[in-house]
């Protein structure tokens, strides 16, 4: 551990293969001098307790898409939806696409194949300062999926947002993008207050209308004004 705490990236990895967790620990120790595997798991409930535990929190989380307890997409939804301070880097030896569209929406940063080592490299490595990796790890393969993958602030503003809602009201930041676009503010202006994406401030604003049958921005204002929601 005192070797861990002079390195930059503190990483913890969970797979359900003993074998191939020990031998994707070592690959990934010898990927660069500044990675350090501080922990491995074979369950996806404990990666996520410890991901959530002040004490063992890695700056990134490199998860297996199959696990046995919990699958991969649901450990990322999991840790995503508590917190924006570790970094999600999913890893298959399927074919991504099968798991591509569904891991961007339970907020990790990047998914690459287990054979690419100089993907799982960079994306470790962007996944350490928040950053998501798209097409420049996934190539070709990736190009087909209709999601990207989000940074992790703007995963958690719109996954802790959503764990919050119920079915058919609006969420928190729904209502405050709705309330500040009543009091004139414009979307960037909403963007930096919320410390979100200008894209995250549409997809509220979306879903907002969505909900309430709105035809417009203005008509959810109105309705929200008559129910005094804001």
């Amino acid at each position: 551990m005192g070797e861990a705490r002079n390195r930059n990236i503190r990483i913890g990895i969970v797979d359900n293969d003993p074998y191939a967790l020990k031998v994707f620990g070592a690959l990934i120790e010898r990927m660069s001098s500044d990675f350090a595997v501080i922990w491995t798991c074979d369950l996806g409930a404990v990666a996520i307790s410890r991901c959530l535990s002040p004490t063992k929190r890695p700056d990134v989380l490199v998860t297996d898409m199959s696990m046995g307890d919990v699958p991969g997409t649901e450990v990322c939804r999991a840790i995503r939806t508590k917190t924006p301070e570790v970094g999600l880097v999913g890893v298959t030896s399927y074919a991504l696409a099968s798991f591509h569209d569904e891991a961007a929406r339970c907020g990790a940063q990047a998914l690459v194949g287990k054979t690419d080592l100089n993907g799982i490299a960079l994306a470790i490595r962007n996944a350490a300062q928040g950053l998501s990796t798209n097409e420049l790890v996934l190539g070709d393969e990736g190009s087909g999926n209709s999601l990207s993958f989000m940074d992790a602030a703007t995963a958690y503003a719109v996954l802790e947002d959503t764990s919050y809602a119920h079915r058919g009201a609006l969420s928190g930041k729904e209502r405050d993008t709705l309330r500040m676009y009543a009091d004139g503010s414009t979307t960037k202006e909403i963007a930096e207050r919320l410390g979100i994406s200008v894209a995250t401030v549409a997809t509220f604003e979306r879903r907002a209308l969505a909900k309430l049958g709105a035809r417009s921005r203005a008509h959810a204002i109105s309705i929200c004004v008559k129910r005094h929601e804001i």
